[in-house]
């Protein structure tokens, strides 16, 4: 034991943490060791240091006439080994170290165990800090058996038995107590009151009256001592015991939410009635005294709970909380400042330390008392640090009221600007692409052209044709991309200049320019730069290599390459995979379950990249992909059975699709849909599913060859004739050669000539036929490739299965 050895321990903590607890028991312990020789001197009701000496001396019974009690208890100290135990010094801490210093100096048989709310600070003195009971960590499925492991849960049903003895602490019950013993962060004093509470309230109403208003007027036992009777009064005492200065410090120092630096401290407390020093010197005291707490090993101070809620009562009663809280605003308006312009680590590393000041801070700004330009330039400095701890329905909610709050000169200002796109792309992950978020990333746009700020342009730019890809509308995503193009080359950023490419590349992609799209994707893809991509994918958590990637397998299947295709797709999704992100994978394997399906739709890896891209999406909530997912899985299925089950599944997945604004593949999941319900025989429900869908057979996209492919087999099937039929399937071809599609190209010319029926024009069908196959050079054992042969060899018939895969 630390007292045996070092002879002279100064238990330190502050009001109702145990110190005179654990001095008992440690007495109790040693009792044997000094043969029954220890004295216990209760300083706590002395008015004046010079009663120390007569105080022991009346402990040890020794009879003194004179003033100078202290030679004549060295005499009789030198008797025999003694331990002396001196409770509660702080108030009388001058007579007190002085007493002990003069009798362990003298006495070498002599041990000291006092109590105190600060050290002695003499000669032999060891403090022992007495720490707090440990309380669990927050934990929402936190089990009774698990809570009770932690003393400072023990102790909180120990004391609710001794009012309560039938109670028994319950799992669903765990969490709440540990939140009580949180609160009053493990003070046993604190937790002894509050278990009085737990017999009328409860233990959730009892948890919910603590973060109302810390209640520091519960009354505990009548036989504790006056000053542990509330927390009140265990704090008044140890407040009344501080300097002046000391006391308007601590009261300052109450603003402060979630700890605080040295640094902090002396920036907010310090003004024209108490200097830097003074403020330097009142918190070495106060931590000395026990009144403020270190945590961590970065030395963060804090106030206990407790304290701070007395603290800010006195400040409150005070005439300068509000000049306090201005001070507090404006010293992490600068320290966000400095921290927005680092990398996102140390904004991190910020972002958990700083938070709950962050918060206080807005809090009081945008308060009736507050003054709203701070919380405006607050506001502004600190949306990176929103958006880096992705609490961004917080952000939302900041970045709104600071909005509205404005004023004219700054209005178009760059703080305005970053406070518009920081509330755009908090809207944006929060609702999806909605109307709303679309006019505030035009806002975004518009401020950033006016300030000429090239970064913010090409993000907003990138959102807002985002936008106006998945609705779809291609001549307004153009037009975006081709100005983003511009942007790009002006600043002569690679990356900005891979990123234009990449979005020139996904718009001719979707319009159908496949040629185009190719090359851009390309240059996209090798002259890239890692960084900037990285920092896309951190910003918007969309990664624009693995998009290109999955696109690019796409282009490769539409241009009769499928063998490259899956080696595209899979590149992509391994790409995905390394990134700790939601959506790339998502998009990867988006892209390539639809590609399987375009090639082999009866392959179970068709379905199981559906079925693990629906798993995905639902477990990220990314409701457009999973979508996606779910109405590959239909159609696959669909395939089997041509059961409503799977039917109800596509139209659950074009819901979610709908309901996120994202129609990229809408119409040709629905075309496809009705495509199999005919090849199931049931041509007018195949017809009406495709009339439902309104799909407009003049709109160009990527897969409009294939709709009208579709849609001249639903006329054959619906008795609309021949001509009409072939009608269709001739657009299909010439849009096909028109975009460069392959195997578009091979699907039309496949269907025309099963149609035609006249010796003339079959023979015609058959050479386009002919032709388009020969073009081909892999993936030969693919459905449709499979199919033409067996139309070219003759092999084919109507009733075949190989047609009712067609």
């Amino acid at each position: 034991m630390k007292l045996a050895e070092q002879r002279f321990v100064t238990i330190v903590g502050p009001g109702g943490i145990g110190k005179t607890t654990v001095a008992v028991a440690v007495a109790h312990e040693m009792g044997a060791s000094f043969d029954g020789h220890i004295h216990f001197v209760d300083l706590g009701a002395l008015g004046a240091a010079s009663l120390v000496a007569p105080a022991v001396a009346t402990a040890l019974g020794v009879s003194v006439q004179t003033s100078n009690v202290v030679p004549a208890l060295i005499d009789r100290l030198q008797e025999k080994p003694t331990l002396i135990i001196f409770d509660c010094c702080e108030h009388l801490i001058d007579g007190a170290s002085a007493v002990a210093e003069e009798l362990i100096r003298r006495v070498p048989t002599l041990h000291l165990l006092a109590t105190s709310r600060e050290a002695m600070r003499v000669e032999g003195e060891h403090v022992h800090e007495l720490s707090a009971l440990a309380c669990p960590p927050e934990d929402n499925n936190l089990l009774a058996r698990e809570a009770l492991q932690y003393p400072a849960v023990q102790l909180l049903v120990d004391r609710v038995r001794a009012v309560r003895g039938d109670f028994e602490l319950a799992d669903m019950d765990a969490s709440i107590a540990a939140g009580i013993c949180r609160r009053l962060d493990g003070i046993p004093l604190a937790i002894e009151l509050a278990a009085g509470r737990v017999d009328i309230f409860g233990l959730s109403k009892t948890a919910s009256l603590l973060d109302d208003r810390l209640n520091l007027s519960w009354v505990g036992r009548r036989t504790a001592l006056p000053r542990h009777q509330t927390l009140n009064a265990a704090l008044e005492w140890s407040y009344d015991l501080l300097g002046e200065a000391e006391k308007r410090v601590l009261g300052r120092l109450s603003v402060f939410a979630g700890g605080f630096t040295f640094e902090a401290a002396v920036a907010v407390a310090a003004d024209e009635t108490i200097d830097e020093a003074n403020v330097s010197d009142c918190l070495w005291e106060l931590r000395s005294k026990s009144m403020i707490a270190v945590r961590g090993q970065e030395g963060r101070l804090r106030l206990l709970d407790t304290t701070l809620a007395f603290a800010s009562r006195r400040l409150a009663n005070s005439d300068e909380e509000n000049h306090c809280r201005r001070r507090h605003a404006l010293y992490f308006c600068d320290l966000f400042k400095q921290v927005a312009s680092t990398d996102e680590h140390e904004r991190l590393k910020a972002s958990g330390d700083e938070v709950d000041n962050l918060r206080a801070a807005l809090n009081w700004a945008f308060s009736a008392a507050g003054e709203a330009k701070i919380g405006v330039e607050l506001a502004a400095a600190s949306a990176s640090i929103w958006m880096a701890m992705a609490l961004l329905t917080e952000c939302r909610e900041w970045m709104t009221k600071a909005i509205g709050r404005i004023d004219e000169a700054s209005a178009g200002s760059r703080q305005e600007m970053i406070i518009q796109s920081a509330l755009a792309s908090c809207m944006m992950f929060t609702d999806g692409m909605t109307e709303e978020s679309y006019a505030s990333w035009a806002k975004t746009r518009f401020l950033a052209e006016c300030l000429n700020d090239t970064e913010c342009q090409l993000d907003s730019l990138l959102v807002l044709w985002a936008h106006q890809i998945r609705i779809p509308s291609y001549a307004e995503a153009t037009e975006l991309a081709d100005r983003c193009g511009d942007v790009a080359d002006e600043s002569g950023n690679r990356g900005a200049i891979a990123m234009a490419n990449y979005m020139r590349g996904v718009t001719y992609h979707h319009s159908g320019r496949i040629l185009q799209a190719e090359a851009h994707f390309e240059m996209a893809l090798h002259r890239d730069d890692e960084a900037s991509r990285q920092s896309l994918i951190k910003r918007f958590g969309y990664d624009r290599k693995v998009d290109a990637l999955a696109v690019l397998g796409n282009l490769a299947w539409l241009r009769g390459s499928p063998d490259q295709a899956k080696r595209f797709n899979q590149t992509s999704i391994a790409e995905a995979r390394q990134l700790d992100h939601a959506v790339p994978l998502c998009v990867a394997l988006a892209w390539a379950s639809f590609n399987a399906y375009l090639t082999s739709p009866d392959d179970s890896e068709t379905e199981a990249l559906a079925n693990e891209l629906v798993d995905h999406a639902a477990k990220y909530a990314v409701e457009s992909y999973q979508g996606v997912g779910l109405s590959v899985q239909a159609l696959c299925r669909v395939r089997r059975d041509g059961s409503d089950a799977a039917s109800a599944t596509l139209y659950r997945g074009l819901e979610k699709l709908s309901a996120a604004r994202y129609g990229v593949f809408n119409w040709i999941l629905q075309a496809e849909l009705a495509r199999c319900m005919a090849v199931a025989g049931r041509h007018r429900q195949a017809l009406a599913v495709f009339e439902r869908a309104k799909i407009n057979l003049d709109e160009t996209q990527w897969y409009a060859p294939e709709l009208h492919r579709i849609r001249g087999e639903l006329a054959l099937g619906n008795g609309e004739g021949l001509a009409a039929g072939r009608q269709y399937f001739i657009s299909a071809l010439e849009l096909s050669d028109r975009q460069g599609s392959l195997s578009w190209a091979l699907r039309a010319a496949t269907s025309l000539a099963i149609a035609e029926t006249s010796l003339g024009r079959k023979e015609t069908a058959w050479r386009t036929l002919q032709a388009t196959h020969a073009k081909f050079w892999e993936g030969l054992e693919t459905s449709d490739l499979r199919l033409a042969r067996q139309v070219l060899n003759g092999s084919y018939r109507s009733d075949s299965i190989i047609n009712s895969l067609h």
